[in-house]
């Protein structure tokens, strides 16, 4: 039984492109390079350039395909390529990976199950892929181990992986708490007195095709729950949650809510038109939903109490609230990992996490 799908070409993509390389009404194949870091996902014409909306929260420049054919640049592979090549490569192919030299490779396996089984399906479908991945990932950072953290309840997964791995690279069960995949924890979890790197298995998968296939980062597998069937789906780039959500069967009512990721880290969306990006994984459809009220801050700190991170969400969330972003700075909210865990907290249902996200994006774009 497979355990991704593959939905057909969508009509038309949205792919966030912050300096475009390519005009509107000019046609590009699939693969292509249309910003700095960005492919097409699609072959067909590029008919809008404009501000639209992005799934972690604020309007960016995006290019708009209408979809027509299926017309591929050509592909270059390289054969045993340098730790500076794979480097390159990487970048080239428009993946999001921090290669810095490190001691071991840690692969994140994990899933914020049951709403999402991405990174599960992924090791079941794509076991050599992923291994090869992490040598490659393990030879440009220089490290002499890779590990993949697996979740205790996923045996199938463990033993798939376990057939499947070379030396230098071992598993390893971690607690299947959502917070277990948050990059810092995880390394927390698993390794404390050496450099490491921390990636997914879905990255070493696009690492693999980077290098072995010479093909962009161009689709990415996503967990879809509430819609009529659940399902991973490999989408495309670019597509509108909406294309999904009809792959997978459409809406058994009419939706309150859509969360992209997780239901702790999570964004909910205004718009069923909003794409699936590099960094999305889930796809969450919520119908019967209390739409609580916020209410003020009361000064519980229960928020404080529950942060694995050490920081003060209370404060972040008033400053960013208040375009303080100097304060944030100040009070370490680059450190955060967005687990949620104190928006779950809060009784005044203030969304501590997305006032995080804004402040973080606010501070990015002023560098």
């Amino acid at each position: 039984m497979k355990q991704i799908t593959t939905m057909k070409m969508p009509e038309k993509v949205v792919i966030p492109v912050s300096e475009p390389l390519v005009d509107v009404g000019e046609m590009v194949k699939v693969g292509q390079k249309i910003g700095e870091g960005e492919h097409s996902s699609v072959s067909g014409e590029v008919v809008a350039i404009s501000k639209l909306p992005h799934p972690f929260g604020k309007s960016v420049l995006s290019a708009v395909i209408k979809t027509s054919g299926d017309v591929s640049v050509e592909f270059q592979p390289k054969k045993n390529p340098s730790p500076d090549e794979i480097k390159q490569i990487i970048k080239e192919a428009g993946i999001p990976a921090e290669l810095s030299p490190s001691d071991i490779v840690i692969l994140n396996g994990t899933d914020e199950k049951p709403y999402v089984t991405a990174n599960h399906a992924l090791m079941l479908e794509y076991p050599d892929e992923i291994i090869k991945g992490l040598k490659i990932l393990m030879k440009a950072t220089g490290a002499s181990r890779g590990i993949i953290g697996i979740g205790v309840s996923d045996s199938d997964a463990m033993e798939i992986m376990n057939a499947t791995r070379e030396g230098g690279i071992e598993t390893i069960p971690l607690k299947t708490t959502y917070t277990q995949g948050m990059e810092d924890l995880l390394k927390h979890a698993i390794i404390r007195d050496a450099e490491a790197m921390v990636s997914t298995v879905g990255m070493a998968k696009a690492v693999y095709d980077a290098v072995f296939m010479g093909k962009p980062l161009i689709e990415t597998v996503v967990t879809v729950t509430g819609a009529r069937e659940t399902q991973n789906v490999l989408a495309r780039i670019g597509t509108p949650l909406r294309s999904i959500i009809e792959h997978c069967g459409g809406y058994k009512g009419e939706p309150k809510k859509i969360i992209v990721n997780g239901p702790m880290t999570g964004v909910a969306q205004p718009t069923d038109e909003v794409p699936v990006i590099k960094g999305t994984y889930g796809i969450l459809i919520q119908y019967d939903v209390q739409m609580e009220e916020t209410q003020p801050c009361i000064d519980c700190a229960r928020c404080v109490d529950v942060c694995p991170m050490n920081l003060l969400p209370n404060v972040l969330a008033t400053s960013a609230d208040n375009a303080r972003f100097d304060i944030c700075a100040t009070y370490r909210v680059v450190d955060c990992v967005e687990c949620g865990a104190c928006a779950y907290a809060c009784p005044s249902k203030i969304p501590i996490v997305q006032l995080i996200k804004y402040a973080k994006a606010e501070l990015e774009g002023e560098e």
